[in-house]
């Protein structure tokens, strides 16, 4: 299966690398240049992923607002935001909407090498549609790591894909924990602070608290990082 990629990206010239740089790894693509032709040619033709900058012509959150709309149609494409807006806010906007979230510059080695682990994990999704078996009551969460699919208490969590890089990181760290500075490297973003990983951590537990309004076993360890506890 040849895998097309959607390139949504104002700068001509960089859009043109992309496309070169992902054409010579086997990739067919795309390319849109504003808000409007993005929309159109993706709704009409959704692709395999969608790798978006931010700011598109007079739209500053443009790539924001492209995300969104698909998401409102039902289109569930991986998106990989792609921007030279750093700001912690920014990134992790960007983490909760799409599948992660790069800053420029970039080598375009990197670019791909992200680009096929977020691919590997959507064909294995697409490939294995049986739901994850059922836990025993003794260990009520589930991750399964080839879909980042997690499951508490039998019950589908809907996480983006660095909230379950997070999630299984403190899981696996049990009761001792992990530092903020692992965690930090989990999300694999060049810069993020103690308080990008409170604010995932934030979202994390809501969507658990969604199905389990009890949910409380992940905690914090002050100054540390965070721990799991199954009481």
């Amino acid at each position: 299966m040849v895998h097309q990629i959607a390139i949504v990206e104002d700068d001509i010239d960089q859009q043109g690398n992309y496309a070169d740089a992902l054409q010579r790894r086997g990739y067919e693509t795309l390319c849109y240049a504003s808000v409007d032709e993005a929309m159109a040619g993706i709704s009409a033709n959704p692709p395999s992923l969608v790798l978006l900058d931010v700011v598109l012509g007079d739209h500053p959150d443009g790539g924001f607002d492209i995300c969104r709309g698909l998401l409102n149609q039902g289109i569930d494409t991986p998106v990989v935001f792609l921007s030279d807006r750093t700001e912690e806010i920014d990134r992790a906007f960007g983490l909760r909407i799409a599948w992660d979230y790069l800053t420029k510059p970039i080598s375009l080695t990197l670019l791909a090498e992200r680009i096929a682990n977020v691919l590997r994990i959507s064909t294995a999704r697409q490939n294995n549609t049986d739901p994850i078996p059922p836990c025993a009551s003794e260990t009520p969460i589930q991750i399964d790591r080839d879909r980042y699919y997690v499951t508490w208490r039998g019950n589908r969590v809907p996480l983006t894909l660095s909230e379950c890089r997070l999630l299984d990181a403190i899981v696996t760290a049990g009761p001792e924990g992990i530092s903020y500075d692992k965690l930090c490297g989990v999300t694999q973003q060049k810069v993020v602070t103690n308080n990008s990983i409170n604010t995932h951590i934030l979202h994390i537990r809501n969507k658990f608290k969604m199905i389990d309004p009890d949910f409380s076993h992940i905690q914090n360890r002050p100054g540390f990082g965070y721990r799991w506890l199954i009481n």
